[in-house]
């Protein structure tokens, strides 16, 4: 009886999209779970508001699927490649003429998408993450004054900052006896801490609608600048005090990290250089490691389900590793832009194929012939 072939494809490619599909929803999860508790005791720290908490794990989320992805595919394959040797179904195949070529074909689609997927989150969709994370960082102090409840002390920044207002007006917003009390190093060969402190009569929330500046208004009040346990403290009486506590993202400097391509292309750095190479490896490594997977993942029949998957996480941490590696060296001049880290990509991908053809038997030694 002549097996189908498209019968054979459509269980091959069902099977690896349903594993992967599994073993992504628990990374996720992971992650998200994460995420979350490190940012809710950011927030109960003071660090964040407590109410962009979700929005902060879910851009958190986005950066770090640059990393889930890559090794969610090798997983998946390595579940399906072990789940068909111990059953036998390898063999099986192999018997009826169906080689390593169909097997790729079969682990296309899945890897074919999800190097897509990761070359736009490296692109387009992990650095427009990164600037909104950078901006709600920068908008995290107004973000906590807008939230205060009167009567009460708001830390800010981890307790380097603390305001409170007697009173607010809910309609307008207008905020009533504020004080506000900021501690900075003193940098230089002393390093004695410095105090700033704030008090108001009243005091408004106000954002410039050309640029998003973001300042607090303070009105009536005086400033009381110096050392804690000294007197020398400089006294300010005030009419109207603006305190900036938030930037626009126009007049934030961007990292090469959170630029969008159009602007990383206009920069003629040894920066955007390495960060152009660093953003094309993500698709790049899952390609690559779509083609390991099938070696590694080769074992005897009713061996344990999970034997190869610690050698495929320890191969996907030192592959990243190695990347990582290939960026300090091209900082640093030891390695060259060009090549840079394609050729790390291709030592990667002949190791691979080297394991390739010695699970298929082209490397193994042939007995010698008797005399």
């Amino acid at each position: 009886m002549r097996v189908k072939p498209a019968v054979i494809d459509v269980y091959l490619i069902g099977e690896t999209l349903r594993t992967w599909a599994a073993v992504t929803l628990v990374l996720l999860v992971l992650t998200l779970g994460v995420g979350f508790a490190r940012y809710i005791a950011d927030a109960a720290a003071g660090e964040i508001p407590m109410q962009t908490v979700v929005l902060v794990a879910g851009l958190s989320a986005v950066e770090n699927m640059e990393v889930v992805l890559p090794v969610s595919v090798l997983l998946a394959l390595l579940l399906t490649v072990g789940r068909l040797c111990r059953d036998n179904e390898m063999a099986a195949m192999t018997g009826v003429g169906i080689g390593p070529t169909r097997l790729y074909r079969a682990f296309a689609p899945l890897t074919l998408g999800v190097a897509l997927l990761c070359l736009a989150l490296s692109l387009v969709l992990g650095p427009a993450a990164a600037r909104h994370l950078e901006q709600m960082e920068e908008a995290g102090a107004a973000i906590l004054i807008q939230a205060v409840e009167p009567g009460r002390f708001t830390e800010i920044d981890g307790g380097k900052a603390v305001f409170y207002a007697g009173g607010i007006d809910s309609g307008s917003g207008l905020m009533r006896d504020v004080f506000i009390r900021v501690a900075r190093d003193g940098g230089g060969d002393t390093g004695i801490q410095t105090e700033t402190i704030v008090t108001a009569e009243t005091a408004r929330y106000v954002t410039d609608t050309e640029d998003g500046t973001q300042t607090l208004v303070l009105r009536d009040g005086r400033r009381y600048e110096g050392r804690p346990g000294q007197a020398d403290f400089r006294v300010t009486r005030f009419a109207e005090h603006g305190l900036h506590v938030a930037r626009s993202m126009d007049r934030q400097m961007l990292e090469v990290e959170q630029l969008s391509p159009g602007p990383l292309f206009e920069r003629d750095s040894l920066e955007a250089r390495i960060e152009w190479q660093s953003r094309l490896a993500v698709p790049v490594t899952v390609l690559v490691l779509a083609f390991l997977a099938l070696p590694l993942g080769q074992q005897p029949p009713r061996s344990g389900r999970y034997a190869r998957l610690i050698v495929g996480i320890l191969v996907f941490v030192g592959y990243v590793n190695l990347l990582r590696l290939g960026e300090i060296w091209m900082r640093d001049g030891s390695l060259p832009v060009l090549p840079g880290l394609w050729l790390l990509h291709g030592l990667v991908l002949a190791t691979a194929l080297l394991a390739f053809l010695r699970s298929q038997g082209h490397l193994r030694r042939q007995p010698a012939l008797a005399p």
